[in-house]
């Protein structure tokens, strides 16, 4: 497997532990506290990066046992317009689920603990859907 791939993956899956690790935590956001909801929102962001550097970590290593040699990340012009397309679609999905939540806040009296929730979760979601096109267009 390609080295962008298994790093791409990696940071599927570390995306998936924060958001499931936020949804236990937040199981009860009707009745927490703003300062408590930024809390375990802050937390998870932080799970989220640690996971994906430990992931890189172990993905690499063990890659290197199996393979016996060690895979250098060489990159080329083709590789920058895929992080380009993967940003555009990071930016857009972002944005239009920031003037839907906005949208709701302002029309529809959404809780402002759920606009604080759904923006973190919009910014996980588009973050997920970008490396998916990623995995696109490198296989």
């Amino acid at each position: 497997m390609n080295i962008k791939l298994r790093n791409t993956l990696g940071e599927i899956i570390s995306a998936s532990i924060a958001i499931i690790w936020m949804y236990f935590k937040l199981n009860e956001a009707a009745t927490m506290s703003i300062t408590s909801i930024t809390q375990v929102l802050v937390l998870g962001i932080g799970i989220s990066i640690l996971a994906a550097i430990l992931l890189s970590i172990v993905i690499s290593i063990f890659s290197s046992i199996i393979t016996g040699r060690y895979e250098k990340n060489v990159e080329d012009e083709r590789d920058h317009m895929i992080e380009l397309y993967a940003m555009r679609l990071n930016g857009v999905i972002f944005g239009i689920s920031i003037v839907i939540i906005l949208g709701l806040l302002g029309w529809f009296n959404l809780h402002i603990n759920f606009g604080i929730i759904a923006i973190t979760l919009s910014g996980f979601l588009a973050s997920i859907s970008s490396n998916f096109l990623k995995i696109y267009f490198y296989k």
